[in-house]
């Protein structure tokens, strides 16, 4: 039997439910939940303190860029069942406070304070390996991140490739505006 439109509607239905539930009854207000939320409002904390207010345009389009291709990988893993989530900060099928906050955040610093290429791809590679080698691992031990065809060593590359890839982005959009000024 073909399954229908509606079949699938259903099942994401039914899935939906039973995530809030589990959310619920099984996530909200344990360790790893407060975890999440501690680092979460922590790492926004430190991100004002030591934001370049002179550079705020140019550090959130970094921020937005980092953003945008983060959650755009991490739906497709999830979508392809490469890894999951079981305990997030809230009920979404994205984990939220990793790549729309913290990650960000990490990397925003990072190109604040190394502008020059070469101390900022030692930092960025320093920061893949913690990300992939030490957080990774982390955070399947909270349970908060639950790889099934991924191995920690697929991230190193992209951690450093986003990172980059994002500053010479922005380096070209900076030099595109002194151009038309």
């Amino acid at each position: 039997m073909q399954p229908t439109w509606q079949d699938i509607f259903d099942l994401a239905k039914q899935s939906r439910d039973m995530k809030l539930e589990y959310w619920l009854n099984e996530n909200l207000f344990t360790p790893s939940w407060w975890i999440l939320f501690v680092t979460t409002i922590g790492a926004f904390i430190i991100w004002l303190v030591l934001l370049d207010k002179k550079r705020i345009m140019e550090m959130l389009i970094y921020g937005f860029l980092v953003t945008y291709i983060a959650v755009i990988a991490d739906a497709i893993g999830v979508a392809l069942l490469l890894w999951h989530y079981p305990n997030t900060l809230l009920p979404a099928p994205l984990i939220v406070e990793v790549h729309r906050v913290q990650m960000p955040i990490i990397y925003m610093l990072i190109y604040q304070y190394f502008p020059a290429w070469k101390p900022f791809l030692i930092a960025v590679t320093i920061n893949a390996f913690i990300f992939a080698f030490i957080l990774e691992p982390a955070l399947v031990w909270l349970n908060v991140y639950e790889p099934y065809h991924w191995k920690h060593i697929y991230s190193f590359l992209p951690y450093i490739m986003i990172a980059a890839g994002f500053k010479l982005t922005v380096n070209k959009l900076k030099q595109m505006d002194q151009n038309y000024k």
